[in-house]
């Protein structure tokens, strides 16, 4: 076994709550400062857009009967690491997510396309929720500019993590999604499309 292999096993057995803190550096680190506060918001809008994004996947996956975890992938997780960590400097605008996946273990039988997709599915519209209560949210807050642009961080940040995921191509929850249901892959995309691109 290759030394990569090795760490992509042993980072697959890291608890879940360890797993969530990596994740959410890999993608935070794009929007880092040595100021304790930016470094604050970074933090909190990574976490707003990772783990409740996961955990509805697994919370999906267990309402079904199934087993299901929050799994780091080293390779996942270096990779996401290094180009969040580059955008900052040298590559302004790419933002990627690939740190780490819910792993869903189900009865024989039991997960097929519909399953699937409908776990799938969780996940970007969980980001979609939070972006759309933390605009509105921002909207009601002219006396606090410091809560205000933390709310828009919050909507920025998962608008583009469900916009990112929903994308059709395997691993990403969009290939998953499509296959099960295309309106309501459709719909969620269109979403998270213009929340991303087109609400300023």
């Amino acid at each position: 076994m290759s030394f990569i292999n090795e760490l992509e096993v042993k980072f697959r057995d890291l608890n879940e709550a360890l797993s969530f803190v990596l994740a959410i550096l890999s993608l935070a680190v794009a929007f880092m400062s040595f100021n304790p506060l930016y470094l604050g918001i970074a933090v909190l809008t990574a976490t707003t857009a990772i783990v409740p994004h996961e955990l509805a996947h697994r919370q999906t996956a267990r309402n079904y009967g199934c087993n299901s975890r929050f799994v780091l992938s080293f390779k996942g997780f270096l990779v996401t690491f290094l180009i969040n960590f580059l955008s900052r400097y040298y590559i302004h605008g790419i933002l990627i997510f690939v740190a780490g996946y819910t792993a869903i273990l189900c009865r024989f039988g039991l997960m097929g396309e519909e399953l699937s997709g409908k776990t799938a599915f969780a996940g970007p519209v969980t980001n979609i929720i939070i972006a759309i209560i933390s605009l509105f949210a921002s909207a009601f807050l002219f006396g606090n500019p410091l809560v205000n642009a933390i709310l828009l961080q919050i909507f920025a940040f998962n608008s583009y993590v469900a916009f990112f995921n929903l994308i059709p191509i395997p691993p990403l929850d969009g290939f998953k999604v499509l296959r099960w249901n295309k309106l309501a892959w459709g719909v969620a995309i269109l979403i998270s499309f213009i929340l991303t691109f087109l609400v300023r």
